[in-house]
């Protein structure tokens, strides 16, 4: 059997194997586990890393923490330190990134998970790892309530290799098929598809119309525990396109879409990754972890795209935006993404905001 991503069947005996536990079923994902926020919290006035044998608990007074009430709001431009629901003690094979959350990334909720005596963040790793999980968190456009059981982040665990070689991914893009038009047309060899090393470039799509979203920085709080409930006219307003171009503003927040949909077979994950800043000076995704089944219940789906602005810019239609990288599965899921119930299952036109606000009315 292949090394690769394990599949929530696998996971499920993680947990009851007793390698993780404090976390319920209910957090389980195709391919991915969700990581509930406890209860403990603390307001930080410094980020920080942490060494081998070192514990995050040990350097939150160095940090400047000091406790924090979860039924107050995170503030804007505010680090928070809130420790994850759980013990954790990974498989001696076996090791964790973290992703955060579409929901997380589509508020623009910075998050990093940070554990104890590794020594970068969005990791557990080293051999038979176990010790605290905590996840930093920054607010960027506007305050939120974050309550205890919500899962900001959550973790995809690993045997070993899982990404795809070039030669898989050459095969794949002919049968099943990776990459769609918006009208269904499939994208193959000589279509434009861009290799980048173990990824394959994306695009932006800038349709005519409303294209997608632009963060105004509210004052108003959005609980994380409401869905469907607050106006999008609130916290956004809508980004109208013209001739193909978008004009960034340094500092701005705006919810696009790529132009390809993007289908991800059964027996694979996919990821965002860090797009080289040769491509331009900006952040083009906080989330960006995608379960096995994405897309497949169509001719693919579009990427949301969370982009940061680090100076003006204007962007074109057809623009390099971002980068993909697929990930081989240890063996199928027994639930695909397109089985489970989730806000996204179905986002076939346009920048979908998350599942907190209300269908917006356009006009």
């Amino acid at each position: 059997m292949s090394t690769g991503v394990l599949p929530i069947q696998m996971l499920r005996n993680v947990l009851r194997g007793g390698f993780i536990t404090g976390v319920a079923d209910k957090f389980l994902n195709p391919a991915s586990l969700d990581l509930p926020c406890s209860a403990e919290c603390y307001r930080l006035e410094r980020t920080f890393h942490v060494n081998k044998g070192e514990k995050v608990r040990s350097k939150i007074r160095g940090a400047g923490g000091t406790p924090y009430d979860l039924k107050n709001p995170l503030e804007v431009g505010v680090l928070y330190l809130i420790r994850i629901d759980g013990k954790f003690r990974m498989p001696p094979s076996v090791y964790a990134y973290a992703n955060p959350k579409s929901s997380t990334g589509r508020i623009f909720l910075l998050t990093r998970v940070i554990a104890d005596g590794v020594e970068m963040y969005d990791a557990l790793i080293g051999p038979g790892w176990k010790g605290e999980v905590w996840v930093l968190v920054r607010p960027e456009t506007f305050p939120v309530i974050v309550r205890p059981g919500i899962a900001l982040s959550q973790i995809r665990l690993f045997d070993g290799k899982s990404f795809l070689d070039k030669l898989a991914l050459e095969m794949a893009l002919e049968a099943p098929g990776l990459f769609f038009t918006p009208s269904g047309k499939q994208l193959r060899h000589g279509d434009g598809v861009r290799y980048h090393g173990d990824s394959f470039l994306l695009t932006i799509g800038l349709p005519r119309g409303v294209a997608g979203w632009e963060c105004v920085r509210a004052t108003e709080v959005l609980d994380l525990g409401n869905t469907n409930f607050y106006r999008p006219e609130n916290f956004f307003r809508p980004v109208h396109v013209r001739g193909g171009k978008l004009d960034f503003v340094r500092g701005g927040h705006y919810i696009l879409t790529t132009f390809e949909h993007l289908r991800i077979p059964p027996d694979c994950a996919a990821e965002l990754r860090a797009i080289d800043p040769r491509f331009g000076e900006f952040r083009s995704h906080s989330a960006g972890f995608f379960d096995p089944g994405w897309g497949t219940l169509s001719r693919g789906q579009p990427i949301t795209l969370e982009i940061t602005a680090f100076e003006d810019m204007t962007v074109e239609h057809g623009q390099i935006i971002a980068r993909v990288r697929y990930e081989r599965m240890k063996e199928a899921p027994a639930v695909l993404y397109g089985d489970a119930k989730s806000n996204y299952t179905r986002q076939l036109k346009g920048a979908k905001l998350s599942k907190h606000f209300k269908k917006p009315k356009l006009r």
